[in-house]
């Protein structure tokens, strides 16, 4: 059997929780799909025993925490449980607060969300939006540190005139990774994007999964890295192979009211 999308989501929440979200998604989405969590100890065992039409649990649980690689970690592993187990055509990333607002009917309504070096924005300082950015356009500013999101807001406007992102955010600390080091010396392009809503063609899914395979020591810095490299790691691989789709509202809590009605997914309060 083939599917259109699958829908994976590091779970960790109450289940009455997950099962609204389960139930939202098969509201919004009409495509043929398949849910796969991937779960800590507790949901782990939560689930346990439970027949959830269109929903399948990674095998082996994980625990995850914020501002971690072990995010990463989750979805690369839903990732490559999909490719050894299913045939797709898209896999979307969603976070555990992440819900449908807007109906998927159709896998070409993806289309009009890729970013690539052909339709995203460059080099924008606006971390709520995807970004490309283009061979030999690396990070400056080197170290252990990252600017928080509300310092940057409150940088001068002459600062974010300059367009000097790459150098801001957490772009110094991913800067000491592997896989950074990795993109700049073999002058590739990178990329990130809110992990909410980041959907990869199967093809990517391919081309990431065997990167990771050829490169197990960036794969293994990645999974334990302390910083949120959910936000870059599998957008600048993919921003190689073709790109990928972005279809959420990014990673802040928001009403239906407050989001892009062009997007399908937002996050929402607990």
């Amino acid at each position: 059997m083939k599917y259109d999308i699958i829908i994976s989501i590091n779970v960790h929440e109450k289940f009455e929780y997950l099962m609204n979200q389960i139930n939202n998604i098969n509201e919004y989405v009409s495509l043929k799909k398949k849910i796969i969590l991937n779960c800590n100890d507790y949901m782990f065992e939560e689930m346990s025993g439970k027949d959830i039409p269109d929903v399948e649990i990674f095998p082996e649980p994980l625990n995850k925490k914020p501002f971690h690689g072990s995010l990463t970690h989750g979805i690369a592993c839903n990732m490559s449980h999909a490719l050894n187990n299913y045939d797709f055509d898209y896999f979307l990333v969603l976070s555990s607060r992440e819900f449908f607002c807007k109906e998927l009917k159709y896998t070409s309504q993806l289309l009009n969300h890729l970013i690539n070096e052909k339709n995203a924005k460059t080099n924008n300082v606006d971390f709520g939006e995807p970004n490309f950015y283009p061979a030999g356009n690396y990070c400056k500013n080197r170290g252990n540190f990252h600017v928080e999101w509300f310092e940057h807001a409150k940088l001068p406007e002459r600062v974010l005139l300059k367009g000097d992102a790459v150098n801001m955010w957490w772009w110094p600390k991913f800067s000491g990774t592997e896989l950074y080091q990795y993109i700049e010396k073999n002058n590739m392009s990178f990329a990130h994007s809110m992990h909410e809503g980041v959907c990869f063609s199967y093809d990517t899914c391919e081309q990431i999964i065997s990167f990771f395979g050829d490169n197990q020591d960036i794969m293994n810095e990645l999974f334990t890295f302390d910083g949120c490299v959910e936000e870059f790691a599998l957008q600048s691989l993919a921003s190689n192979y073709g790109g990928f789709y972005y279809i959420g509202n990014g990673c802040d809590t928001k009403s239906l009211d407050e989001v892009d009605s062009s997007k399908f997914t937002y996050k929402r309060k607990r």
